[in-house]
């Protein structure tokens, strides 16, 4: 994954620290849920960090384009 990231950056993207993933999702889910009971938690922090850097960048933008 890290060298995704370094891709990302060199084209101005930006990237959350945190992550999210299903290893093994054949097995670890039942009834369309994850079975690991803190998965929901893992899931707000990266919806949360992915919602205000949208609204911090949309904002920045409106006040000064992006000098590329």
């Amino acid at each position: 994954m890290l060298h995704l990231e370094n891709v990302l950056t060199e084209l101005h993207a930006v990237t959350i620290r945190d992550g999210l993933a299903f290893p093994k999702y054949f097995t670890a889910w039942q009834d369309g849920r994850p079975l690991d009971s803190e998965a929901p938690g893992y899931a707000k922090t990266v919806l949360d960090q992915l919602a205000w850097w949208a609204g911090a960048l949309g904002s920045a933008r409106e006040a000064a384009p992006y000098p590329a």
